[in-house]
């Protein structure tokens, strides 16, 4: 699992270093045509806000996947052993629903309804830009899948151990 967890994590972090790199790129090209050429590019201001949602949300599934997202520590704090290990378990398996409900459930009918909108600058089918809501929905859910699995061996590991 450790070996899945990291060629997503590469992959995920390469993927998003490119759609920042292209995003620099894209909005020096705008500053320029804007305020040098006084001609500015409706269809580098749409690419831009596109590559922003994608980077947000593939960024999303690589921080979930890295446990490096924004937590309350007050419970976790408090708990050790077994109740530690049911809180995190708890925790993936709630991200987990979510992930499901809103990226994928839900991101699947938004990519539905991109199938008939075309983007007028760009004139391409929304569903393109849309994808990325169930693309990140699962990788979510693969991430926690892994992360619950590693949890477990952890913990089998430290009672084998005796430390819990």
């Amino acid at each position: 699992m450790e070996i899945v967890k990291n060629i997503m994590d590469k992959v995920l972090s390469g993927v998003c270093a490119a759609l920042l790199s292209f995003m620099t790129l894209l909005a020096t090209y705008q500053v320029i045509t804007r305020y040098v050429f006084s001609s500015p590019s409706t269809m580098s201001e749409d690419l831009l806000s596109y590559s922003f949602v994608w980077v947000s949300l593939l960024g999303t599934a690589l921080v979930f996947g890295q446990k490096d997202h924004m937590k309350l520590s007050i419970f976790s704090d408090n708990f050790t052993g077994t109740k530690l290990f049911a809180l995190s378990i708890f925790t993936e398996l709630l991200i987990m629903t979510i992930a499901v409900i809103v990226f994928l459930f839900g991101g699947t009918q938004v990519v539905g309804v991109g199938a008939i909108q075309i983007s007028p600058t760009l004139n391409i089918s929304m569903e393109w830009i849309y994808i990325v809501l169930p693309i990140s929905g699962v990788l979510i859910v693969v991430y926690n899948v892994i992360n619950i699995i590693q949890l477990v061996q952890r913990f089998t590991e430290s009672k084998k151990e005796g430390i819990l």
